[in-house]
């Protein structure tokens, strides 16, 4: 009993060195990942190349997956991209299993060390970041250690040895237990480094190893299924990638006393035999597979097909998870593109009420204002998910970026509904009394629309790229835009006190207006108090 529970703690140790990884990942590299991927997967070659590339320096199988999914569901990458970038990806991701196999576990402490000093004590975020990877990497190779000890003296253990020779001649359930191990573990590093203790203990040989890793390499597919089934275009990819690795393993598995003969000649022990197993795997799996993408892609079409029209679909948020991933910073990338939809909404909803009121449309005003309920909905939801993350946002920089995100949606919502409950009042107003602006009243109206309506991109831009410059600008603009409403103010005057008649009629109207496009105005430029806030502290820490 007490080498099983040893053996147990030693798994806990890789697992929580596995999610600590990903959470020291995140803080090095942030959103970072992403951009790389998509600037470089123009073809699929390339796209094989950067998957391969963003898994060697972010070795975690759950973070590529959920990395996968986030891209593809906001329309950076096609999911026929993204098959080709998991591909290049799973050898990446066997680094990891390859240090395991170098058997650097007695090192383990030494790693931890400057790692614990770097996370303890620096305050950049990039700097905590690497001495948390440290950490990790240093906790998986002591937990490799602990189960390699425990399962030393499980060798004498007459029963589990005869258990052991058994499940030998099973392979195919022997990797289906290893595929459900890596789902629940969501690590196939996990899985796989166990059974590399409990080879280096000589309590299995590779009979048992190589279908174990087998099983492992397709459990983590289901990983990404699981994280993406909400969405055709990433479910599809998930199904993808899993058909070409099933093939694969249905291969491996037939002439697995062949290639386990092979491995067994493999000089340097069971450690390396079943490291150079793991990445043969995946490298079968991007020979067969890079070459039939397409094809691949137009199969999962067939079997997963995309409802023919979105009539009777209720409205919802686009890239938010029911249930928010355990990594902060790849959480706020989902509630960030959930803000940029409801950013989108509310500058629709603005272009189509300013043609409205051109157009005397009561009718369209009435259906621009139908859309702020779409806007309180993602208002609600997108507070709710972010709400959500206060347990697991114990980083400054985590809690700053989600209160931003709350203020910015905030700043959206009240924007949205200047326009519902105030523009709109106007506009049907107008329409009913069936008067227009004059044309300098109309085209002084237009000047400063447009200026509200290029500060609502800055805006969105500045809140995206955090860009200080942006922010400066934006700042600008505002007191420009308090500017030119004093001066348009001034000028509607002149033109009543010239008796001009579309002026009279329209006064109120107007005068309102102006009220309503400099308090928009001043919504939007709230981002940029943030962000120069921000910028500040970070440069003082």
């Amino acid at each position: 009993m007490l080498t099983v529970l040893t053996i147990a703690g030693g798994v806990a140790l890789i697992l929580f060195g596995v999610r600590f990884l990903r959470k020291g990942l995140d803080r090095v590299f942030g959103a970072s990942l992403g951009h790389w991927m998509r600037r470089l997967a123009d073809s699929r070659f390339k796209a094989f190349l950067s998957g391969l590339g963003v898994s060697v320096v972010a070795p975690s199988s759950t973070t590529v997956s959920i990395l996968a999914v986030q891209t593809v569901a906001a329309g950076h990458m096609t999911a026929r991209q993204m098959l080709a970038v998991m591909f290049g990806a799973d050898i990446g991701l066997t680094i990891t299993v390859a240090l395991i196999a170098l058997r650097i576990e007695q090192y383990a402490p030494i790693m931890i060390l400057p790692g614990v000093v770097m996370f303890q004590f620096c305050k950049k975020v990039q700097t905590r970041g690497i001495g948390q990877v440290l950490i990790s990497l240093g906790l998986i190779f002591m937990g490799i250690d602990t189960i390699k000890k425990a399962a030393g003296s499980a060798t004498m253990n007459q029963d589990m040895m005869r258990l052991l020779d058994i499940a030998a001649h099973y392979p195919i359930a022997l990797a289906g237990v290893a595929a459900i191990t890596a789902l629940i573990l969501q690590s196939s590093t996990a899985t796989i480094g166990l059974i590399i203790a409990l080879g280096m203990a000589g309590t299995i040989n590779m009979t048992v190893a190589l279908p174990v890793v087998i099983g492992a390499n397709v459990g983590i597919v289901l990983t990404t299924l699981v994280v993406g089934w909400s969405r055709i275009d990433t479910r599809r990819l998930a199904l993808g990638n899993l058909v070409i690795k099933l093939i694969v393993a249905g291969i491996t598995i037939y002439f697995l006393p062949y290639l386990t003969e092979y491995l067994l000649k493999v000089p340097g022990g069971m450690d390396r035999q079943i490291a150079l197993s793991h990445t043969g795997f995946n490298l079968i799996v991007a020979m067969i597979g890079l070459p039939l993408v397409g094809t691949i892609y137009a199969l999962v079409e067939r079997l997963i097909v995309e409802p023919s029209t979105d009539e009777g679909r209720p409205f919802g948020p686009r890239y938010l998870t029911a249930k928010p991933p355990d990594s902060v910073a790849l959480a706020l990338g989902q509630s960030m593109r959930e803000i940029m939809h409801a950013a989108e909404i509310v500058r629709q909803m603005f272009d189509d009420m300013w043609r409205a009121l051109k157009d005397n449309d009561a009718d369209l005003a009435r259906q621009v204002s139908e859309r702020d309920d779409q806007v309180d909905h993602l208002d609600e939801e997108i507070k709710r998910y972010l709400t959500r993350l206060v347990g697991m946002a114990g980083e400054s920089d985590e809690t700053g970026e989600q209160m931003c995100q709350l203020r910015y949606i905030n700043e959206l919502e009240t924007i949205g509904d200047i326009i519902d409950k105030n523009i709109s009042e106007l506009v049907v107003k107008k329409a009913t009394l069936g008067v227009r602006f004059s044309a300098e009243g109309m085209k002084e109206l237009d000047e400063l629309k447009a200026m509200v309506t290029e500060n609502l991109e800055i805006a969105d831009t500045a809140f995206t790229t955090r860009s200080r410059l942006l922010a400066q600008q934006l700042m600008r603009h505002k007191e420009q835009v308090n500017q030119l409403e004093r001066t348009l103010r001034d000028a509607h005057f002149v033109r009543l006190n010239a008796g001009l008649n579309e002026s009279h009629e329209t006064s109120s109207i107007h005068l309102d207006l102006l009220i309503y496009l400099k308090r928009i105005n001043s919504h939007v430029s709230h981002v940029a108090y943030a962000i120069l806030q921000d910028t500040d502290v970070s440069q003082k820490g």
